[in-house]
C-alpha cells in the first residue's frame, strides 16, 4: 500500500500546530469562525506574518471590511509590522473594503454575483510576490450582501479552489453571527473548507471572559477533540495545549 505523506504548512500560533498532527495541510482552505472579538484577524495576520518572517513563504491578504491602514496600526500592537512586509515584496494587501471608493466589485449591483473579478485580483497578487499563503478577512460581508445560498456557495467554491490550485493555503475568516450557533452565514464550512478553526470569547462570570479555541474539522489530520485555552499576548495569539475541556 503506497503512503502518502502529508505536508505541513505551520500556523504561526504558537501551541497549535500539536493540537493538528504539526499544522494545516498544504494548500487547503481552513475557515476560522467566530463572533466578534474573538481574535479572528489577528489570527489570520499572524499566520500570514509568522509565513513571510519564518518560514520563508510569502502572502496575501484580502481585506474586505476594514482599510489597510487601520489592519497595519492594529497589528502594530502585537508587533507585527505588516507596512515593512509590504515593502520587502513578502505581502500584498488588497483593500476591497467598504470605505475605498473605486472598488473593482460592486455585490449589490450584480444579480448573478459573479467573483471572476476577484479571483482574478487575487491570482495577480499571488503571482506578484510567490505567495503561498492567503487570507480573505472575511467571507461574511460576501454573504451578507448577497443572499442566494446556491449561487453563493458555487461562487465562493470557485474561489476558492483557484487559490489552493496555485499551491496557497487559504484561511477564510467569517463572523459568527450572536444570535446563530451556526458558523458562516451559510454553513459555507461544509462546502469549501478543509478545516474549521472556532474562536471563543466566553463569559465565565460577572466580571471575567475566558477565551478558547476548538478544531471542529481537520480533513487528514488527527486533531484534537477538546476545547483549548487560548490568551492573546503582546505577541499574538498563544494557545495552551495541556488546557482543555473535555468534549
Amino acid at each position: 500500500m503506497t503512503e502518502y505523506k502529508i505536508e505541513r504548512v505551520k500556523s504561526g500560533i504558537p501551541g497549535l500546530d500539536e493540537l493538528m498532527e504539526g499544522g494545516f495541510t498544504k494548500g487547503d482552505a481552513i475557515l476560522i469562525a467566530g463572533k466578534a472579538g474573538t481574535g479572528k484577524s489577528i489570527f489570520g495576520c499572524q499566520f500570514l506574518y509568522a509565513g513571510a518572517t519564518k518560514y520563508n513563504e510569502h502572502g496575501v491578504l484580502v481585506t474586505l471590511e476594514e482599510p489597510p491602514e487601520k489592519i497595519k496600526r492594529n497589528m502594530m500592537r502585537f508587533n507585527m509590522d505588516l507596512e515593512k512586509l509590504e515593502k520587502e515584496g513578502k505581502l500584498v494587501i488588497l483593500n476591497l473594503s467598504p470605505l475605498k471608493s473605486d472598488l473593482p466589485i460592486q455585490i449589490a449591483d450584480y444579480p448573478s454575483f459573479d467573483l471572476s473579478g476577484l479571483r482574478i485580483l487575487i491570482a495577480n497578487a499571488i503571482k506578484k510576490v510567490n505567495a503561498k499563503r492567503v487570507v480573505i478577512d472575511s467571507i461574511s460581508l460576501l454573504a451578507y450582501r448577497y443572499q442566494n445560498k446556491a449561487i453563493l456557495r458555487a461562487e465562493l467554491f470557485k474561489l476558492a479552489a483557484a487559490i489552493t490550485e496555485m499551491g496557497c493555503t487559504l484561511l477564510l475568516i467569517s463572523e459568527v453571527p450572536e444570535d446563530s450557533s451556526s458558523f458562516g452565514v451559510f454553513d459555507v464550512e461544509r462546502y469549501l473548507a478543509s478545516g474549521v478553526v472556532v474562536l471563543y470569547n466566553e463569559k465565565v462570570s460577572e466580571t471575567n471572559r475566558t477565551r478558547l479555541i476548538e478544531i471542529l474539522k481537520m480533513r487528514g489530520s488527527n486533531h484534537s477533540l477538546r476545547i483549548h485555552s487560548m490568551r492573546i499576548t503582546n505577541e499574538g495569539i498563544h494557545v495552551f495545549p495541556a488546557q482543555a475541556i473535555v468534549k
